[in-house]
């Protein structure tokens, strides 16, 4: 029987892989940042006011996990967390001074992650593996929001 190529198990192993070179990498640069920090960390940086729930959302972590987070960045003075005027459950983050002071330091690090990731692929091939990772995500968060967690096409396999 052949082997069959489950597109899950290398997006698990690519992220595990992503994280160990991030951490790394930050260390190596000096950031006060963990590698798990960094999805809210950057998404505050380019949305400034967007909510907990919003990262949420976009990223696929639960609510928790990014309130934790938040509260931990907060701690250490890079992040402000501000109750949302109109829904007092809900916060609004942003970067402090000091935060954005590490925004292109940060930035240098994701680069050379994606340089490192990339590495030996045309452009147009990055597109496509991005666009494909797109479209599965969205078939996954569909599927979780839905609350099907079953149910698969046995056509659609990779």
């Amino acid at each position: 029987m052949e082997p069959r190529f489950y597109a899950n198990r290398y997006a698990s192993i690519l992220y595990r892989y992503s994280q160990r070179f991030l951490s790394h990498a930050l260390r190596q640069a000096q950031l006060p940042l963990e590698s798990g920090q960094l999805v809210v960390f950057l998404r505050c940086a380019h949305r400034p006011g967007i909510t907990q729930e919003e990262i949420a959302v976009v990223t696929g972590l639960d609510k928790a996990t990014v309130a934790r987070i938040a509260a931990a960045l907060a701690e250490r003075g890079l992040m402000r967390r501000e109750a949302d005027p109109d829904d007092r459950r809900a916060y609004r983050l942003s970067l402090t001074e000091a935060g954005e002071a590490l925004v292109g330091r940060v930035e240098e690090v994701t680069d050379r992650l994606h340089e490192v990731l990339y590495r030996g692929l045309s452009r147009a091939e990055q597109d496509e593996a991005c666009r494909l990772l797109v479209a599965m995500c969205g078939n996954l968060r569909g599927a979780v929001s839905a609350g099907r967690a079953g149910g698969a096409d046995p056509g659609r396999g990779c």
